[in-house]
């Protein structure tokens, strides 16, 4: 166990090194089980349904309450929890379709685990073990991310970095070193109901509830199959920022200095009638070491069709799309429920 003098100095290099490594922000928390609170809610959420067809979600229940039981060969002693922005403004000239701004650029998985080496070989170099996660592995990120004093949760379940907005990629190393937790945030989103209105699917409950069924960037991308009736997409084939564009939170949101997160010119200029006729050679070469590939071909033409059989107006000042305040008619599955 290092001394306080010591676990200070390590601190103090992983933050440099996180800074180093495009963070904004980088916050210590000690590992250990999820609240009662923060367990409770995410059981409400799964036993309604509102994880919808993601699985996964209801997996492995025990360590997404213990985030010590994610390093098997090692005693979990920290959670060290760093905010990456990817932000990056509408493009000047906008097409007739509209990816989410975190899926303009590289996949974040594969971006942010090469950033991190610099602080797993400090951690290495030092003698301890570690293990990143970068939301692939059941840690319950933005709840870690609030006990690391990183941010706080809003409204719309995004994680808020007091001054820097919504717009951030998580990364989360744990290990078995034992550094001195930080406080956590206290923060609150102000709640001015924003979010809410702006939700095109009416998935932002005002008292912070979610449901995944109606939400765009869940049905875009993770749900398969046919869309559920009356889903209007307006111009998202790929994602959906409405929660976020509207979030004063975001007003001030900087462009990201993280190349790999720029938006490439090939995804920002597609269009309509480009998606319909794009093979999967061109797919895989358009979207090699992009997020949007989770969506697939054929989801993304699924999604590019719905977009072209409905209204796409441009986005409005309150972040959704206009005219699209109906949403869907229901989700798949039971009526949301109040958390």
């Amino acid at each position: 166990m290092p001394s306080p003098t010591s676990q200070q100095e390590l601190k103090k290099r992983i933050v440099a090194l996180a800074g180093k490594a495009g963070a904004i922000r980088t916050g210590f928390a000690r590992a250990g089980e999820v609240d009662s609170d923060g367990r409770d809610q995410y059981l409400r959420f799964i036993a309604e349904g509102r994880h919808g067809a993601m699985g996964y979600m209801a997996n492995h229940l025990n360590i997404r309450a213990d985030a010590r039981l994610l390093m098997e060969d090692a005693q979990a002693r920290s959670l060290i929890v760093c905010a990456f922005p990817y932000y990056s403004p509408e493009p000047e000239k906008q097409t007739d379709v509209r990816f989410a701004t975190y899926a303009r650029g590289s996949d974040y998985h594969i971006a942010l685990r090469e950033r991190l080496h610099l602080i797993t070989d400090e951690l290495g170099a030092a003698g301890f073990a570690w293990r990143v996660c970068i939301d692939s592995a059941p840690l319950r990120e933005r709840y870690w991310a609030v006990k690391a004093g990183v941010g706080f949760i809003g409204v719309n379940s995004q994680l808020i970095v007091p001054g820097e907005g919504s717009y951030f990629f998580l990364a989360t190393i744990i290990t078995d070193a034992g550094l001195e937790p930080d406080e956590p945030c206290a923060g609150d989103c102000g709640r001015c109901g924003k979010c809410v209105k702006a939700c095109p699917g009416r998935a932002i409950g005002a008292d912070g509830s979610f449901d995944a069924r109606r939400c765009l960037s869940y049905l875009t991308i993770e749900y398969r199959g046919e869309l559920p009736k009356g889903v209007k997409l307006g111009r998202n084939v790929y994602g959906c920022d409405a929660c976020q564009i509207c979030c004063p939170h975001n007003r001030g949101a900087k462009p990201t200095e993280i190349e790999e997160f720029k938006p490439g010119n090939e995804v920002i200029s597609l269009t309509m009638e480009r998606i319909e006729a794009m093979t999967p050679s061109e797919f895989n070469t358009i979207f090699a070491g992009s997020a949007v590939k989770r969506a697939r071909l054929k989801g993304l033409k699924r999604n590019n069709r719905a977009v072209a059989s409905g209204s796409h107006p441009e986005t409005n000042r309150e972040g959704g799309e206009a005219g699209d305040r109906e949403g869907i008619e229901e989700p798949p599955g039971d009526k949301p429920r109040g958390e």
